[in-house]
């Protein structure tokens, strides 16, 4: 979803089953403009079963639809998709606590590496995702990275 990511944090948490919002609403929900085609072309909100853009996704992706899109007000309204195919949200109470989580990761990886530091054991993960992650996408175009050198994956003893 990337930068549509906080319209989908904000909808799934929404408790109401209607949101009317103006454009200058959702950017300042976004922290960004909206592009020129969401001013101009009502099918930029349009919702589509598959496929479909970053902004299509970030709503129906947590069980959202758009309807009653008004270019010329510059207002549109977002409703709780309840189609029988629609993916609704979970219940708070279906979601895991990110904090007992991420201590387990931790501890995880102080095992792993030896590393104690929170700071430094982020800095390493991250850089290793984002290196992985480039590699991967431009292995899907067909190119390659010749400087990447990921670490062998040790087996874990029998």
């Amino acid at each position: 979803m990337g930068k549509y990511e906080p319209l989908s944090e904000f909808l799934q948490h929404t408790e109401a089953d209607t949101w009317h919002a103006s454009f200058s609403d959702l950017e300042g929900l976004l922290g960004f403009s909206l592009p020129p085609s969401a001013y101009k072309y009502p099918e930029w909100w349009a919702n589509e079963k598959d496929g479909g853009r970053g902004q299509k996704l970030s709503w129906s992706a947590v069980g959202w639809r758009t309807a009653n899109v008004d270019i010329a007000a510059r207002k549109v309204t977002f409703e709780r998709d309840r189609r029988p195919s629609a993916r609704p949200s979970p219940p708070p109470s279906a979601r895991t606590p990110r904090r007992s989580s991420h201590d387990t990761l931790f501890e995880r990886a102080r095992q792993l590496t030896g590393i104690a530091d929170r700071d430094e054991l982020v800095g390493l993960a991250l850089e290793r995702l984002i290196a992985s992650l480039a590699a991967s996408r431009l292995a899907g175009r067909g190119g390659t990275m010749p400087g990447l050198e990921l670490p062998a994956r040790e087996r874990p003893a029998t």
